[in-house]
């Protein structure tokens, strides 16, 4: 029998948080034993958290005898959030606020000069003292921190310090190089010092963990101090739990998805716009664009302004979102314009695939997430020039009514979250890479 191995997971979100980030790791760990790892889970107690938004279906997917622990935190959002409004707090991509306003651009800056890494730098304090609590009495040796927030990682880097621990940081977000740093108007100071963090964080960590190639050669190359044989790449992906029990119903109308977060961006526009060209050219062939999560509002009314049938749905627990992308005819995927959107794999990417059903893809061609489509034979990519080629694709499809693409389900069962656990387990087993510096 294999020794097991016991990990601490310091996360900041946790259920009942909601998002992409937060299932990366909660389904991760419903396997964890599988593997022979045994969890223990440091996270903030959602009394006094400020989470983006909330999802208690994910709650049920926590096995009842994982150990979780969660402590209190001070939250300057939560004091914005009371003298602002809820709504006034930027979500994921800054996509609900208007960052042209003087005074969004105030806060942003604020924000970036008073909070370094981010505004929930404070949790590192309390998440510290626990976690030296918890290394000390169970006999830990391994610590995994992912992020963001990436002030995160600091609480990794001062446990490095400290313990004799393997440290892992999982970083499945770019951190200085995130396609929304310009907005956060960093004063060149505070921009130094997040900078200095960061290096230190992908210098000091015993191993790395990203999602994709492209974020691995950018954190690579931050330092030459930083060995890159150290960082591993797990994608983000799927839990077949969650479709096990799923069965597709047919749509009276062809039905075209889009779940997540849509900001400006992304420049979705063309995808809209070919839409109703073909309600013009084609008026014999019905179809309705679905969109569920939250968009920006200037994306929200460009798509009523083109008068094409719509149904906005505002964001929904991550167990009713899956419902809707099985019940798809086709799921929309939008790759956000921005300088490295080659290196860009969405969370909701891997549960397109999972669905099984046809994906669209408005990006690059030669980026992460075309080669994984292309890989899958799960549908098709376009750029935003590509409009006659796109309308041809989506007469196509809802012709066939979506069934003329067969995805190759051997490929998409390596996005499985149980095969990620598997890998998991090889990258913490793995002996250290030589290090060119050690914390003193």
């Amino acid at each position: 029998m294999q020794d097991k191995i016991k990990v601490l997971l310091i996360v900041y979100y946790w259920p009942p948080s909601g998002g992409a980030g937060v299932q990366r790791w909660v389904k991760l760990i419903r396997y964890f034993k599988t593997q022979n790892l045994i969890p223990y889970v440091l996270a903030v107690d959602e009394k006094y958290a400020s989470y983006l938004q909330k999802d208690y279906s994910l709650l049920k997917d926590i096995p009842d005898d994982i150990k979780i622990y969660k402590t209190k935190t001070f939250e300057p959002i939560n004091i914005y959030a009371k003298i602002t409004g809820k709504d006034n707090v930027p979500t994921a991509g800054f996509s609900n606020v208007d960052n042209s306003k003087p005074y969004q651009k105030i806060m942003n800056a604020l924000r970036s000069n008073l909070f370094i890494p981010d505004p929930r730098k404070f949790w590192k304090y309390f998440a510290y003292k626990k976690a030296t609590e918890l290394i000390r009495k169970e006999g830990i040796k391994t610590v995994i921190t992912s992020s963001p927030p990436h002030s995160v990682q600091l609480i990794g880097l001062k446990l490095k310090k400290n313990f004799n621990i393997t440290w892992i940081a999982d970083l499945r977000d770019p951190w200085t190089d995130i396609y929304y740093y310009k907005l956060l108007n960093h004063s060149f100071i505070s921009k130094s010092i997040d900078a200095y963090y960061e290096k230190q964080v992908l210098i000091n960590a015993d191993k790395i963990i990203t999602v994709s190639n492209h974020l691995k050669k950018i954190f690579s190359e931050k330092s030459a101090k930083i060995n890159d044989k150290k960082i591993f790449i797990i994608p983000n992906g799927y839990d077949e739990e969650d479709f096990k029990n799923l069965s597709k119903k047919e749509n009276k109308i062809f039905t075209i998805t889009y779940t997540g977060t849509m900001a400006e961006i992304y420049k979705p526009n063309i995808f809209f716009t070919a839409l109703k060209n073909i309600s013009i050219q084609y008026p014999e062939l019905k179809f309705k664009l679905q969109i569920i999560g939250k968009i920006s509002d200037k994306i929200e009314k460009y798509i009523q302004s083109l008068n094409i049938d719509t149904e906005f749905i505002p964001t929904l627990p991550h167990s009713e979102i899956i419902k809707y992308q099985k019940n798809a005819d086709l799921l929309l995927l939008t790759i956000p314009d921005i300088k490295n959107a080659h290196g860009i794999l969405t969370g909701k990417l891997f549960e397109y695939l999972a669905a099984k059903n046809p994906i669209v893809c408005i990006g690059p061609k030669n980026g992460d997430a075309a080669k994984i489509i292309k890989q899958c034979n799960a549908g098709a990519i376009f750029q935003r020039d590509e409009i006659n080629p796109l309308i041809e694709f989506l007469v196509s499809q809802i012709k066939s009514k979506g069934t003329n693409i067969f995805p190759n389900e051997k490929e998409i069962e390596k996005y499985s979250r149980q095969n990620q656990v598997k890998i998991l387990k090889e990258i913490i087993k793995k002996p250290l890479p030589v290090s060119e510096k050690r914390l003193s």
